[in-house]
């Protein structure tokens, strides 16, 4: 849970800098596509273990040890010292959460005038 939490932290990270930038505004394009881009960096981190979800647990053997996993969101690091923690999950949630703040306050905004 960890590496997609790390995965789509980078593109959210980014985008909150923008978001800071522009003195607190968003427009359509920032608010569908920084779901989008958190969405591809989650799905980034975890592409070395995507051979097991295909039964091909040869391959994701191989990849498990192999430190040029790191490629992929610092991977292989992220394995050698994981825990498990339902904290990942919060971690998740408030981003997702963020982003719908900041969606409902730029609705809220361009109602009010």
């Amino acid at each position: 849970m960890n590496q997609i939490l790390i995965g789509s932290l980078i593109p959210f990270a980014v985008a909150m800098a923008v978001y800071a930038r522009r003195k607190g505004r968003a427009d359509i394009a920032f608010l569908t596509l920084t779901p989008f881009a958190m969405l591809l960096g989650a799905l980034w981190a975890v592409v070395p273990d995507l051979p097991r979800l295909f039964g091909r647990s040869d391959l994701y053997l191989r990849w498990s040890i192999d430190p040029r996993m790191n490629l992929f969101f610092w991977h292989y690091s992220i394995d050698q010292i994981e825990t498990d923690s339902s904290w990942y999950a919060v971690g998740l949630l408030l981003t997702g959460a963020c982003l719908l703040f900041i969606g409902w306050r730029e609705i809220a905004r361009r109602e009010s005038g």
